[in-house]
């Protein structure tokens, strides 16, 4: 809701600058070819592009990061269910229902609080570390196993410590000072074509509208790009959900003869 409300007043402030400007503060042909056109426009407008790019690609990165981290924790859940399945049948069975209920409290727990709020839900920690005690807890025998319950530990791990990063991703946003620099230098840039448009120049008035829409949905974009998870760049749960398939696929595996 803040986000709309400084969108809108961005917008609003653009229109009524851009109406101010060409009925009371038309700047004259001698300050349009002087320090407004030739120092302060072009000042302004790489200080727009700059900013807005510099957003563009700190979401960009943090987007991807976030989706090789999240492929990375999905591979490690898939991996300590089938190693899993090498322990005796109950201690096995205790580990994969732990790690089944784990990604699903990450599905349904999680993933709504990561985008509405950028956070993680308490469960998701309890269920981590029940899945964790469920690992340490294995005994110790003779069947060859070892690698199998060394594996677990290390996969186990790499869920905790992607966890983690989930948790840091889902707060991840682009700088608020970056976010002001965009917005303050993007009304200069929609508003001053229109305080240098000659008065009935109808061409330049429509050129000058469609370079402060275009300014104006920058900033929409840039405003609503919001975290990771969430906006205009997200990544969405497909990969976990993924993975809770794929461990109904070794379960069927599992049961066959």
């Amino acid at each position: 809701m803040f986000t709309l409300f400084v969108v809108l007043a961005v917008l609003a402030a653009m229109v009524g600058g851009a109406v101010l400007a060409a009925r009371r503060f038309r700047i004259t042909d001698d300050f349009s070819g002087g320090a407004v056109g030739v120092i302060i426009a072009p000042c302004v407008l790489s200080l727009y592009l700059v900013a807005a790019a510099m957003s563009v690609v700190i979401g960009w990165e943090e987007y991807k990061t976030a989706e090789d981290e999240m492929i990375a924790e999905a591979g490690a859940a898939q991996a300590l269910y089938w190693s899993s399945t090498a322990f005796p049948g109950e201690e096995g069975e205790t580990v994969r229902g732990h790690l089944r209920t784990y990604l699903e409290t990450v599905l349904e727990d999680d993933w709504p609080l990561m985008e509405t709020q950028g956070e993680l839900s308490r469960v998701g920690d309890d269920d981590l570390a029940a899945l964790a005690a469920s690992v340490r807890v294995l005994s110790v025998s003779d069947t060859g196993d070892g690698l199998d319950r060394l594996t677990a530990r290390q996969e186990v791990t790499k869920l905790s410590d992607a966890r983690n990063q989930r948790a840091d991703a889902a707060e991840n946003q682009i700088p608020p000072a970056l976010l002001a620099v965009s917005a303050l230098s993007a009304l200069v840039v929609a508003v001053l074509p229109f305080a240098m448009i000659r008065s009935g120049a109808r061409t330049a008035y429509f050129w000058a509208g469609v370079n402060l829409a275009f300014v104006f949905g920058t900033i929409v974009m840039l405003f609503f790009m919001g975290n990771p998870y969430s906006g205009v760049l997200a990544n969405d749960s497909e990969v976990m959900e993924e993975a809770v398939v794929g461990f109904d696929r070794a379960d069927l595996t599992l049961e066959r003869p």
